[in-house]
């Protein structure tokens, strides 16, 4: 079994975007956190993008911006429908500047897992898709965290989180084990 090179916080990170993939996650996470006795770490990365070249048209300043709402506001917004109007206590917020999977990996330094979001399968795949071919195709970021992050990283797609878990159901006469 391999060993931890740094202590676990009792936390749980998890990386927003905004999407319904990100509610799924912070869903998740939240169910998860409540299971285990531990706090969400919730991470709005704004993606530090190259600057403009000097010689590329540049917007003008009365020109509207399709950047969308602030990303305190879609941070909020997300945590709010995943787990209700006042968030419950231990859910820290916090939104940073970078590239999204280098701030997510040095964030989840000492957690105890990393949880993304990802598409739901039936989009990439349609519903009539056999399960054994229906394959979600990770994002760059998901990727890059499964790859680097010191800790088990969780992919939560959007159409399992919002079902939650089944049941288990025992055959009659087997003892349950929990």
């Amino acid at each position: 079994m391999p060993t931890r090179l740094h202590p676990t916080t009792g936390r749980i990170l998890v990386g927003i975007d905004g999407s319904p993939a990100s509610v799924a996650a912070v869903r998740w996470a939240g169910r998860e956190a409540q299971l285990r006795g531990m706090r969400v770490h919730v991470v709005h990365v704004r993606d530090q993008q190259l600057p403009t070249p000097y010689y590329a048209p540049q917007p003008r300043a009365a020109e509207p911006s399709e950047a969308g709402p602030p990303t305190g506001e879609t941070m909020q917004a997300v945590v709010r429908e995943a787990l209700g109007a006042p968030p419950p206590a231990g859910v820290q917020l916090e939104v940073a500047d970078g590239l999204p999977a280098r701030v997510l990996i040095d964030r989840s330094v000492g957690a105890e897992m990393l949880v993304l979001g990802s598409a739901s399968r039936d989009s990439v795949a349609g519903p009539a898709t056999p399960p054994a071919q229906r394959r979600t195709p990770l994002g760059p970021v998901a990727r890059d965290c499964l790859h680097a992050a010191p800790c088990p990283v969780v992919v939560v797609r959007t159409g399992d989180a919002a079902a939650g878990p089944e049941p288990v159901q025992p055959a009659r006469g087997e003892p349950v084990h929990v």
